[in-house]
């Protein structure tokens, strides 16, 4: 091993560290006091931490370098139609096949645009810039510096899984269905969005957009149970038996999920990667 990617791993390692520790000791303190502010605080802990170890490791042309990438607009325009509408259509898709092949009938919902406001904005102010200058911004090119895209997009997706699991004690934050059907979901959305960010040149708007408009679309094209019939819980965890009317419409969109991710690892000239790194 080079003393290059030696380093890089280690930043790797300190990154995954700092962000564990600091979202979940956040996680903790806010569960138990009940302010929420100190759990979406949590919630910006990749993003917070990426800003920190690039000025450490890198001084202020580090950071300029990594909020510079928010400037990269000049996509091609067929990349910001998917960004906008891909996850929509997969779980429209995926809820259509389900209703018509257990229901026997087409239930599409329609939700009225200030329903759309209010569930993409808070994603974009929590989940996209609280969590993507991490992700994106800082694991990912390390990750594809060291490894292929196939295996560096199954170690972010395993890390980004994982720092959700306090999330069930908060009992928000999560999928409501068993922990085994999450995993069905996060692995071929994770390999979809690291395609498109690097189809994306490596923009940072790109990625805080695609998984803000990933988020609201779980409300907005609801195939997941309500909250009142399925709280999440610690139970989730561990659970495996799951009544077909909630599981169903989750897997089936887990199901289109994968194909597209299929599709584009063999299809998409996934080997194309973006390594940024000051």
């Amino acid at each position: 091993m080079t003393t290059k990617a030696s380093n890089i791993k280690n930043q790797l390692l300190l990154f995954f560290g700092l962000t564990y520790g600091i979202s979940w000791l956040l996680f903790f303190v806010g569960h138990q006091t009940q302010i929420i502010p100190i759990i979406i605080l949590g919630i910006w802990a990749p993003s917070i931490t990426s800003v920190i170890l690039t000025g450490y490791f890198f001084g202020k042309k580090g950071i300029s370098q990594l909020f510079s990438r928010f400037k990269r607009t000049r996509i091609k325009w067929y990349w910001w139609v998917l960004l906008l509408l891909l996850p929509a259509a997969i779980h429209f898709t995926g809820r259509s096949l389900w209703q018509l092949s257990y229901e026997g009938a087409l239930k599409p919902d329609i939700l009225n645009i200030s329903y759309w406001m209010g569930a993409i904005i808070p994603s974009f102010l929590i989940a996209g810039f609280g969590e993507e200058l991490g992700w994106r911004g800082f694991a990912l090119p390390r990750l594809q510096r060291n490894f292929s895209p196939v295996t560096a997009s199954l170690i972010l997706a395993t890390v980004h899984l994982l720092w959700h699991l306090p999330t069930y004690w908060l009992g928000q934050g999560m999928h409501n269905v068993p922990f085994v059907y999450v995993l069905a979901f996060v692995f071929p959305w994770t390999f979809i969005f690291n395609w498109l960010y690097n189809k994306s040149g490596g923009s940072l708007l790109f990625a805080v957009g695609f998984h803000a408009i990933s988020n609201a679309s779980l409300s907005i094209v609801r195939f997941m149970p309500w909250d009142g019939d399925v709280p999440i819980t610690p139970e989730l965890l561990t659970q495996v038996s799951f009544p077909v009317e909630y599981g169903g419409p989750y897997l089936t969109v887990c199901l289109i999920y994968v194909l597209v991710a299929l599709a584009v690892i063999f299809k998409g000239k996934f080997n194309q990667t973006n390594t940024d790194i000051p």
